[in-house]
């Protein structure tokens, strides 16, 4: 845990967390990194990540709120594939509730929501 203060704080903090939202982007956040929260198939975790990594931008100080970068959709197929299936011209087998495509348009359509 002590080497994060070895890290040089220019860079750039992806922070994965797939099965439940975690607020570890604050404490990145804190250390002197800029952050991106990175869900991948769970669209009600992607859903949480935004609204959480919003309600912690809001709740900021001028210096902690540009260290928050926003939301990175990440997925664990070839781009051709999640494509195919975004667009409709292929299907993937994924277990009940879990779909790096229903994911992203979760993830999409709640920052649209809070940009309004």
């Amino acid at each position: 845990a002590r080497a994060i203060d070895l890290i040089p704080k220019d860079v750039v903090i992806c922070d994965w967390h797939y099965e439940r939202a975690d607020a570890t982007a604050a404490y990145f956040a804190i250390k002197g990194f800029r952050v991106v929260t990175c869900p991948w198939r769970n669209p009600q975790v992607a859903q949480e990540q935004v609204a959480l990594l919003y309600a912690l931008w809001q709740g900021s100080t001028k210096t902690l709120k540009p260290r928050y970068a926003g939301v990175m959709q990440t997925i664990w197929s070839g781009a051709d594939s999640f494509m195919d299936e975004f667009y409709g011209r292929a299907t993937r087998e994924n277990p009940p509730g879990l779909s790096q495509v229903e994911c992203f348009k979760t993830l999409f359509n709640s920052v649209q929501a809070l940009a309004k």
